[in-house]
């Protein structure tokens, strides 16, 4: 969604924004790609320590399991495109004048404190809900669906979990030195660690990018031996090698305003309805030389992305991963 213009440092031949990078630049960079392998996201937010919220989170979502509000349960669909507006609408609105309230409500839990989630649970869930009824019915009228109608669909459902995200039109490109130059990133969502910012820093947790659809990571015309070696024992196939070094670009020039609370920075790739996790991890010596443009790492070594599969937020089961990892999130956002 970004379009920020690409100039070019003829010394290091790297875009100044990271809207135009590819997996080659990454690749200049020796920063490793893995796709050899799909992670877990409860894998990839190992990154972040802290058994007290993950305690917590864990046992919401135990709860959500056993008791599942019935507005969520209903909205299992294998993609956006097979969404009946029909199906969708009768959600919330139905012919036997039912009250909406109680299709996301939370049964209530044994401790008091988390009633604020609940409440906060049923409003962003009827709030998604709406959004997908609402283009589901452009869809349906032969409207044109855009990015941005699914970045507020992906909003509104990380904010049922307690996420709270900023879009790039509200916030300035952050900027990094990668190779002695000044690089810019403008992520479609941000995840701040609000209670971390200050007047002089910005902290945040994970940046996103969102497109409409997931295209197939097709195998280069003319691919060196060494990345069709790779190409063959891929797992990571859906996603292509301008949203990996657009995205990538992004964890890196957003790596130094990381929160304290994680040692690597997380990210997220929404690709119409489906959500992949991703995380940057870098040592100090290693990001210095990224950015002084002295890349040079032994085999095995040096920076590394690694992703999940993707997984649906309009599947029912595909869910049943996301709401742990997202509750983790949306709880580390909250806490000083």
């Amino acid at each position: 969604m970004s379009s920020e213009p690409a100039l070019v440092n003829r010394r290091t031949d790297l875009p100044r924004c990271t809207s135009q990078w590819t997996e080659d630049d990454l690749e200049t960079l020796q920063i490793a790609v893995v796709q050899s392998r799909a992670y877990t996201p409860r894998e990839l937010l190992s990154c972040i320590v802290n058994e007290t919220i993950e305690r917590r989170a864990a046992r919401i979502k135990d709860h959500l399991m056993k008791y599942m509000p019935p507005g969520l349960a209903l909205i299992d669909f294998d993609d956006f495109y097979s969404v009946q507006h029909d199906k969708c609408r009768s959600i919330l609105y139905n012919s036997q004048k039912l009250p909406m309230s109680y299709r996301f409500r939370v049964e209530p839990l044994q401790e008091f404190a988390e009633d604020a989630w609940r409440q906060s649970f049923q409003v962003h869930g009827e709030l998604f809900c709406k959004q997908l009824i609402y283009m589901s019915w452009l869809r349906e009228t032969g409207h044109t669906i855009t990015d941005h109608m699914f970045l507020q669909l992906f909003q509104h459902f990380t904010a049922m979990f307690g996420l709270h995200s900023i879009t790039a039109s509200c916030q300035r490109p952050h900027t990094s030195t990668v190779c002695g130059m000044e690089v810019s990133s403008s992520p479609d969502l941000t995840f701040y660690d609000l209670p971390s910012c200050d007047k002089d820093n910005s902290k945040l947790f994970a940046v996103c990018r969102v497109q409409r659809r997931s295209e197939i990571n097709d195998i280069p015309l003319q691919p060196s031996s060494k990345r069709l070696h790779a190409e063959r024992q891929r797992e990571i196939t859906h996603l292509d090698a301008e949203v990996i070094g657009q995205h990538g670009g992004d964890l890196l020039v957003h790596y130094a305003s990381r929160s304290s609370k994680q040692q690597s920075i997380l990210g997220l790739i929404v690709q119409g309805t489906n959500v992949t996790f991703s995380e940057f991890s870098c040592t100090a010596m290693d990001y210095e030389a990224l950015t002084q443009g002295t890349p040079s790492f032994p085999e095995g070594t040096g920076p590394q992305i690694k992703f999940s599969k993707p997984y649906n937020i309009l599947r029912a089961e595909d869910r049943i991963h996301l709401s742990e990892p997202l509750l983790k999130l949306g709880f580390l956002q909250c806490t000083l």
